[in-house]
């Protein structure tokens, strides 16, 4: 979605860049997002470390853009997360030829190293 709305308003975004949290877009806290991001979506890995990681991130994202911003964007992320399942237990898979366009965006995002909890 990020590199769609991109093109749609004339702007060139890098994804590595994006993923890495390094530059790429004009956010101040995006490396306290993206931790963020990460840390929501790989809980329960089973190291033990899962609730820390995911506090820590919290406190520096609301100490960063606030507590209401910081519930914006744990909506965003429990949204997509439930986008995702709601797919997943319907059965609704991509067709090969859009899987294929979009390899490139995973890789860049590092989307094609995620394992799936299935």
């Amino acid at each position: 979605m990020l590199s769609w709305s991109g093109t749609e308003q004339g702007m060139e975004v890098d994804l590595v860049s994006v993923q890495a949290a390094t530059g790429g877009v004009a956010v101040n806290f995006a490396a306290e997002l993206v931790s963020f991001a990460t840390a929501a979506t790989n809980y329960d890995t089973g190291d033990g470390n899962d609730d820390s990681a995911l506090a820590t991130s919290r406190e520096a994202l609301i100490s960063t853009i606030g507590l209401d911003a910081t519930i914006d964007a744990a909506a965003v992320i429990a949204n997509f997360e439930m986008m995702t399942r709601l797919a997943d237990s319907t059965g609704a898979r991509m067709p090969t030829e859009v899987v294929a366009d979009r390899s490139a965006t995973a890789t860049a995002m590092g989307v094609d190293k995620v394992v799936s909890r299935r």
